[in-house]
């Protein structure tokens, strides 16, 4: 598996926990500086549009705005 694959299936995974529980908003800005720590290979910017497109897709709610 590439980190690449890893990555994914990390944020697949956040994505069905964030689905599963709806009344847990989560911070994408906070979520990307977590991931970067596992996957350095990204920047943050680029983890934050994977993990938003995954947050789309499932029509879920999330906060870009915040400060991280």
């Amino acid at each position: 598996m590439t980190e690449n694959d890893a990555l994914r299936e990390e944020i697949y995974r956040l994505a069905a926990a964030a689905e599963a529980g709806p009344e847990t908003t989560s911070n994408l800005k906070s979520l990307a500086v977590q991931l970067w720590a596992n996957f350095d290979e990204f920047t943050v910017e680029d983890l934050e549009d994977i993990l938003r497109d995954e947050w789309r897709t499932r029509g879920l709610l999330f906060n870009d705005n915040a400060e991280i």
